[in-house]
């Protein structure tokens, strides 16, 4: 476990996985980041790279070779060297191996920089292609925030509020679970969608046209807060398990990609915003969270 810290918060992130696993204010001790209890989910925050979601078949295609590989990608389940860079700033660095290549055939360099600046935790996803072909690839969040922070809360007095916004249009899901072209509608209240145990009874809701690249967990019964800024990622998630009990954290996760769509063939190269690099190049995407604790 890699820790980076400052006056304000103490951040634990995972050697496996590059994970964030906490993210502890030093003024009161709350923990913003889900604890991972097995019961709900138990994951805290895992990367996905480099693919998001899954696919049909758990299988896709590379100039015409079929390969298989793990839902989200493999990043979440490897290790990756950390290097301390102060006391602020650590990163992890995956990079290709014998298990990689047979799901996915690209060489690249993979490194998850965190950095802590006051209450924002920036995260830098840095993708580099040392060799010789294209480098396809996606990459993509999946931050588990706490709800309940304070004692006798419910997750109904929690919303996540998307600033300016009167309506969220997600992505509609075909027969089989993937990705359609169509959108439903979803009207929001104040900008806010309330959290119930049944926001997320049909598993994600998942935006590619939203107005804007911020989203916030806040409560009526608290001022506590927790924003990401997404700018760079052009797609966009919220999710919590559907279970019969009140799962108190969501997700949010920005993404570079789509998942899977019924309507598309098994060729990567034609996935929804799939990123392409040249050989030699590189490319960082970020996003920031921010807490007002």
């Amino acid at each position: 476990m890699q820790v980076i810290e400052n006056g304000q918060f103490r951040v634990e992130i995972n050697e496996f996985g590059a994970e964030l696993t906490s993210m502890k204010s030093k003024k009161d001790g709350t923990e913003y980041v889900w604890k991972g209890d097995p019961a709900a989910w138990k994951r805290h925050a895992p990367i996905l790279f480099p693919i998001v979601g899954r696919l049909k078949d758990k299988s896709y295609t590379v100039g015409g070779k079929k390969y298989e590989i793990t839902q989200h990608g493999f990043a979440r389940d490897l290790p990756f060297e950390a290097v301390k860079l102060s006391d602020t700033a650590v990163e992890f660095v995956l990079k290709p191996s014998e298990y990689t290549k047979n799901m996915y055939p690209f060489d690249f360099v993979f490194t998850v920089r965190y950095t802590l600046d006051g209450a924002m935790l920036k995260k830098e996803h840095i993708t580099s292609n040392p060799g010789a072909e294209d480098l396809y690839y996606e990459v993509g969040g999946h931050d588990a925030y706490a709800l309940c922070l304070c004692s006798g809360e419910s997750i109904t007095d929690y919303f996540v509020e998307f600033e300016g916004t009167e309506a969220l249009h997600p992505v509609l899901t075909d027969e089989n679970v993937f990705l359609s072209q169509d959108h439903g509608e979803l009207p929001l209240q104040n900008g806010c969608l309330p959290i119930t145990r049944h926001t997320f009874q049909d598993d994600a809701m998942i935006f590619d046209d939203l107005p804007v690249r911020r989203a916030s967990i806040g409560c009526v019964k608290n001022s506590k807060r927790v924003t990401m800024d997404f700018s760079d990622f052009p797609y966009f998630a919220l999710w919590s398990p559907y279970k019969d009990f009140d799962v108190p954290f969501v997700c949010l996760e920005p993404w570079s990609t789509l998942p899977d769509g019924g309507y598309l063939d098994y060729a990567l190269e034609h996935k929804v915003g799939v990123r392409v690099l040249q050989p030699g190049a590189e490319e960082t995407l970020t996003y920031t969270v921010t807490i007002v604790d």
